[in-house]
């Protein structure tokens, strides 16, 4: 009979002295304990929703999936299962990434992995981008994380990253392309802002027909068009400033970027700048979103701008301006949110005030300086990014009996300072220990 193995902060605190102990310890304790069963004692546990438990939580885990999650005393402990806990610590989901590039480089998803990210949605590189993470993941028999592809965005022609499109010139050709993509294995598809309102709409109908999300990066295409049209979610909170704008300077921002692309690095800082939050073009879209309720993964982390930056080089804007810009993405964002926006967590991967991945730390951050609370901002990376992944999703995001066993344990309290999410003490991904140290420096 194997006895309980209790991980105090003391004793872990005791083996960060030495990083190959360390590393030998875990890797001894992930073999033996595999997908076996797991005991997580922390004082909090954010199930997903809400903060539900503050005086001492429980959750138990055993062959992949969560057996129960709770107050402590109603939790009895197995004999034999490895026990982790943390004087002063949060239990919560795995986080999911709803907009995460791999770039060619699995490094940057093992790390993300080690960061508290258990499952990541890439939307918008070929399928076979992902086989040497793939590949890796078996090979070294790792934990995840859980990967959720769209393949190629669609584009219209003159695309904007051609080696990531596939070009599609009309509606027949859309619902072909839709088809094939999820046939090939994508569990969601996403537009591209260079494809028709025609296409762009077909696209819509023939993910509802196939089950899978949409989700599109607009620019140029008004978002409520797309709504209205059955859109599920909208990648970038700049995908709604031909939204907001005054009819003038959107035919302006929009015809600026049909003539090229990179008018939109200046032009979407630009057409915030001038943008009335609270103006009748804007109060339209609220409308649209209040009834339609869409995802909205605004990775605000990615368009951070402060005052002390340094010009981008060929900009005309100073550095005051894109910071301008800037502070009414965060204000578009709040009154999303307030109109019934369910917003989710994109991290973007590389991102200007992040290490690497740590991005989707940086993007919650943001979340709650543009007014959620630290509660809201955990569920938008946790239950809402579930639910934004469709089908796949629906047993990831929560802490509760049957869910799947994605947890993370952290010192501290996001839900009071949601800075506490940087400070990943364990991670489970599908009942299984997370080498912190290994896969936190890939």
């Amino acid at each position: 009979m194997s006895s309980s193995h209790t991980l105090t902060r003391r004793a872990w605190l005791g083996c960060l002295a030495g990083l190959s102990a360390l590393n030998a310890a875990r890797r001894i304790d992930a073999h033996a304990a595999g997908a076996g069963t797991h005991v997580i004692d922390a004082p909090r546990l954010f199930d997903g929703r809400t903060l539900t438990v503050q005086d001492g939580a429980r959750v138990l885990t055993r062959g992949g999936l969560i057996v129960a999650a709770g107050p402590a005393q109603a939790v009895p402990v197995p004999t034999g299962a490895v026990v982790t806990r943390v004087d002063d610590g949060t239990i919560l989901p795995g986080l999911i990434d709803c907009h995460y590039h791999i770039e060619e480089d699995p490094g940057v998803a093992l790390r993300q992995l080690a960061h508290g990210v258990t499952a990541f949605r890439d939307p918008g590189e070929w399928l076979e981008v992902h086989a040497p993470l793939r590949a890796r993941i078996a090979s070294e028999q790792l934990p995840g994380p859980r990967l959720f592809l769209t393949g190629p965005h669609l584009d219209g022609e003159r695309p904007a990253y051609p080696a990531d499109a596939v070009v599609v010139r009309d509606p027949q050709e859309a619902r072909r392309q839709v088809d094939r993509a999820v046939d090939a294995g994508a569990t969601a598809i996403k537009i591209y802002f260079r494809l028709s309102l025609a296409s762009a709409r077909a696209v819509v109908a023939a993910c509802q027909r196939r089950g899978v999300p949409s989700t599109a990066h607009l620019e140029i295409l008004d978002a409520r068009d797309l709504l209205e049209a059955g859109l599920t979610g909208i990648e970038h909170v700049t995908s709604f400033g031909t939204s907001i704008a005054s009819p003038m300077a959107a035919e302006r921002y929009r015809q600026a970027v049909l003539a090229d692309n990179d008018a939109r690095r200046d032009g979407r800082y630009a057409l915030f700048a001038d943008a009335d939050l609270d103006g009748a073009q804007a109060r339209r879209l609220y409308d649209v979103v209040r009834r339609t309720r869409p995802f909205v993964d605004a990775t605000l982390a990615v368009f951070e701008a402060r005052p002390e930056d340094p010009v981008p080089n060929g900009s005309r804007l100073s550095a005051a301006q894109r910071h301008a810009g800037f502070r009414q993405m965060l204000g578009l964002v709040r009154r999303l949110h307030a109109h019934g926006a369910r917003l989710v967590m994109g991290g973007h991967t590389e991102v200007p005030h992040a290490g690497r991945g740590e991005a989707p730390w940086r993007e919650l951050e943001l979340l709650v300086d543009a007014g959620l609370s630290p509660a809201e901002a955990l569920r938008a990376a946790t239950r809402h990014g579930a639910a934004f992944l469709g089908a796949g999703g629906r047993k990831l995001g929560a802490l509760r009996a049957g869910a799947a066993a994605d947890v993370v344990l952290v010192d501290g309290n996001p839900v009071r300072s949601i800075s506490d999410i940087r400070r990943v003490w364990m991670v489970l991904a599908a009942g299984q220990p997370v080498d912190l140290v290994q896969l936190g420096t890939a």
